[in-house]
């Protein structure tokens, strides 16, 4: 069944790239993991495609639409709120650990578009997991001379 996909790419804490596509998220991710993979570089990061849900609540009521929509998504009602989850997948492809942190600095995140409030909120965690602000952390190595040379070698 063909349904809004939300396709962002997050790089270095800015949203780059946004699209809504009409199709199934399964094969829109493995679109974008594909275009990702042409990007990745092996012997600098790894290469990482994740599954994940996102709670939304919407204020009751919604449409009949929005029901039929949704309902798939283990739609409840929860105090004057429909609430379901959508699958959020992430595509890492440019990563690196600093000081034990995980960092993504390009990524796409694929999830279902349900309304502009959602993708704003979706835009947000694309861009606070690129951000670069752990990387702005400095490394200091100390080494002896011994070391040093040894390191020169």
């Amino acid at each position: 069944m063909s349904e809004k996909i939300l396709v962002i790419r997050a790089e270095n804490g800015e949203v780059t790239k946004e699209e809504i596509e009409d199709g199934n998220i399964e094969e829109i991710v493995k679109k974008y993991a594909s275009i990702a993979l042409k990007e990745w570089d092996p012997s600098y990061s790894d290469f990482i495609v994740m599954k994940d849900k996102y709670e939304v609540r919407l204020k009751l009521p919604i449409s009949p639409e929005q029901f039929k929509r949704f309902s798939k998504f283990s739609l409840r009602r929860e105090e004057g709120f429909a609430v379901f989850d959508i699958p959020l997948y992430v595509i890492s492809f440019d990563n690196v650990w600093v000081e034990g942190d995980y960092l993504d600095r390009k990524m796409y995140l694929v999830s279902i578009y349900v309304d502009d409030k959602v993708k704003r909120d979706l835009e947000v965690i694309a861009r606070e997991n690129t951000s670069p602000r752990r990387e702005t952390r400095r490394i200091t190595l100390e080494v002896n001379e011994e070391e040093l040379a040894e390191l020169k070698n």
